[in-house]
């Protein structure tokens, strides 16, 4: 065991030093990325999936030119709209950064909020194969095995037909299949490209997979209260819009219109900010209230979206990481450069061991936000999502947006939606409508 633990240690000091900048939207990550980068020699690596796409800087938020100091920001700005960003090809692309920048002595600094991509930092992520080892018969996963995707796979990926991506990975993997609801495109989408991108079912992998870092990671929580943040991020959209965001809402709309197929799904599409505002340009963009309801449901999308991510860091990435990240108070902007800025660079000077402060390590949030990292709101609710009760079930009284019956997944959802108002008002409409037919064939039948 000494043996292990002194391996796993010098593994971890072998390793290179990377920071991640986690948090929702709005809450200053890109600022203090930046402030980091100038103190510590720094670059950043854009972690969000809607700033890979070029042009469009407003609607997909990237930092302001001017406010980066001058700090090279890699993987951002480059992609075509007309194309789909995997994770997979963000992996090779920010590898392929942070390689770059540790070889010119200079800081990786993780930004962005597609928190989803970060699990290109473990081993645990499935770029593997999964072989059998002949000592303990248990599954290891070695890493760098990726292999290209086929053309026929990368077309049922590209497809956008949700149930050939769906019944494509039933066949493959009815078990990791079973976890999924069909209309989760992009997570059943993910698992597929899992498959493609190995040659082994998700399922083994995942059952399979280790947790420990490819890096020496520092991972840094902005976070805000959510009254604060709300009224941040409402006045945010307005800001955009007085910046100039319909003028790229009309850009996007162009690409759109000439389109063989005008698909919002996927890709560039499911940026904020665009989707909301289709009615209005539908409409000729003459109708001053489509406008006003395209702006509240840009606002509301946006805090819903801040909402899912923090639930994806408090269920996925600080079980994955064993709790060792550092909140930072964000809710107050006049007090940035104490609670903020200062502390993060303490934290930081002492992850790069530029000087000590054991104290600091101790203190992993302000008093008032200890609850965010607890295990109860962390650990706990991780546990809940890799239940065995994965049994799919069809309701074919109630339909979904495609007007194929609801699936739910699981005895407590399908038992939640036996009892709702939804499907007891389907039941009772239905047997309204047997009713009268029945009544009708009667009349019918008394005629004759």
């Amino acid at each position: 065991m000494l043996g292990r633990t002194l391996y796993n240690n010098t593994l971890t000091a072998m390793k290179q030093k990377v920071i991640v900048i986690a948090g929702t939207t709005g809450v200053g990550k890109s600022q203090l990325a930046v402030e980091l980068a100038t103190r510590y020699n720094g670059e950043i690596i854009n972690s969000d999936t809607m700033q890979v796409y070029r042009d469009i800087p407003i609607v997909s938020n990237k930092h302001p030119m001017v406010e980066r100091n001058g700090i090279p920001h890699h993987v951002m700005d480059f992609l075509p709209w007309d194309k789909e960003y995997y994770l997979h090809q963000f992996e090779i692309d920010a590898r392929r950064a942070i390689d770059d920048i540790i070889s010119r002595g200079k800081l990786p600094i993780i930004v962005g909020g597609t928190h989803y991509y970060l699990q290109f930092l473990f081993d645990k992520y499935i770029n593997t194969a999964t072989t059998k080892n002949d000592d303990d018969d248990v599954n290891h996963l070695e890493t760098n095995s990726i292999r290209e995707v086929a053309e026929s796979e990368q077309i049922i990926l590209d497809s956008k037909d949700k149930n050939k991506i769906f019944n494509t990975l039933q066949e493959i993997d009815p078990k990791i299949a079973s976890r999924y609801h069909p209309n989760d495109e992009r997570r059943v989408r993910r698992m597929l490209e899992i498959y493609f991108t190995t040659g082994n079912r998700p399922s083994e992998l995942f059952a399979a997979q280790t947790k420990q870092l490819r890096y020496d990671t520092l991972f840094l929580w902005l976070y805000s209260d959510p009254v604060a943040l709300d009224i941040r991020l409402d006045s945010r959209v307005d800001d955009m819009v007085k910046a100039g965001a319909l003028a790229e809402i009309d850009q996007l709309y162009n690409f759109y219109l000439s389109q063989p197929e005008h698909n919002d799904h996927g890709g560039v599409w499911q940026v904020i900010g665009f989707k909301e505002f289709l009615p209005w340009l539908k409409d000729g963009k003459r109708n001053e209230k489509l406008w006003n309801e395209g702006v509240d449901m840009m606002k509301l999308h946006t805090r819903q979206y801040a909402r899912r991510q923090i639930k994806w860091i408090q269920k996925m990435l600080i079980p994955d990481i064993g709790g060792d990240i550092f909140v930072l108070d964000a809710t107050d902007l006049t007090q940035w450069h104490q609670v903020v800025g200062d502390r993060a660079s303490d934290i930081t000077s002492i992850f790069l061991n530029i000087k000590k402060n054991d104290d600091i390590n101790k203190i992993r949030a302000p008093k008032e936000l200890m609850h965010l990292i607890s295990d109860e709101q962390t650990v706990g609710k991780k546990r809940g999502i890799s239940n065995e009760d994965c049994q799919h079930f069809t309701c074919e009284i109630c339909k979904d947006h495609d007007g194929n019956g609801l699936v739910a997944i699981g005895s407590k959802q399908w038992a939640t939606h036996l009892k709702s108002r939804r499907h007891k008002g389907n039941l009772t409409r239905g047997s309204k409508k047997a009713a009268y037919e029945k009544w009708k064939l009667t009349q019918q039948n008394n005629t004759q």
